[in-house]
Formats: structure tokens, sequence, C-alpha cells
């Protein structure tokens, strides 16, 4: 079983990993079945017959490991990629969240309680990100859709 460490600097985002992929343990185990083992599996490398390794320096504070499952033993994540696939968990939380509030929203929650049960839930502290911080990437995003309609609706 090969690990890898994916560097995430932002640590409300690896609270978020940690709390749903990986059940609070910083070491999240991959099935290829899985979204985050079909993610790795497309960030993959086959090792070659004279091929070394390379290395990569993680820090291991920011870090959290996957472990590939037997049918990639053949397999790694070159260091050029790791902060690709730390980019896709961010896009991941990122569209959980909106996801989340969205649906709290509608159904009557207001979004100020919706952010503090998202956090909550995945257990993302004050002193990692603020719920103010969170509320206004909730406001951006109803920004940028009711723009979007707008657009759509005058080119009706």
């Amino acid at each position: 079983m090969l690990k890898t460490r994916i560097p995430i600097r932002e640590p409300h985002v690896r609270q978020f990993v940690v709390a749903r992929y990986g059940n609070n343990t910083n070491v999240i185990d991959l099935t290829k079945k899985s979204m985050l083992g079909a993610l790795t599996e497309l960030a993959c490398e086959k090792v070659g017959f004279r091929h070394v390794l390379p290395k990569a320096d993680v820090d291991e504070k920011i870090a959290i490991t996957l472990l590939y499952p037997d049918s990639l033993k053949n397999h790694f994540i070159h260091p050029g990629k790791l902060d690709l696939v730390a980019k896709m968990l961010a896009y991941l939380f990122t569209q959980a969240f909106l996801e989340a509030i969205e649906v709290s929203v509608m159904l009557g929650i207001s979004d100020y309680e919706a952010v503090n049960l998202f956090m909550d839930r995945y257990g993302i502290t004050e002193d990692m990100v603020s719920a103010d911080t969170l509320r206004k990437k909730w406001r951006d995003h109803q920004r940028h859709m009711a723009r979007k309609m707008t657009v759509l609706l005058q080119s009706a």
C-alpha cells in the first residue's frame, strides 16, 4: 500500500477533508470506487522499470495522507501534481459548503445559522476561518448567480 502526503494550506479545508473522508484522522484510506479514489487515480502515474520516485518536501503539520488501494500499488502522484490535488480538495470544500448553505436557506434557516451549522458539522473553528469569511463566500456566490440569471433573462 503506497502513501502520499498532500499539503493543504488552508486549515478549514484540511479539517473538512479530514472530517468528511478521513473519520477525523489525517490518514484517508481510498477505494477505487470513491470520488477521492477516482481523483487520485487521475493524478497518478505508473512507476516505470528504472524510475526513481521523486521526493516531495511536505510539511507534516499541513498534510493529509492518502493510502492507495492495492490495485494502484505501482502508481504514485508526481510532486508537481500535489498542488493540483490540493486545489481539487479546496474545490470540493467550496461546492459542499455552497450546497449545504443553499439547502439550509431553502429550508428557512438564516445564512448566519446555516454557516454555523456547517462549521459545527465538520469541526471547523473560528481560528481556522471566521464565520464572516464563509458568509462572504456565500454572499459572493449569490451575487454571481443573480448576475448570471439577469444575463440569461436579457439574452432570451
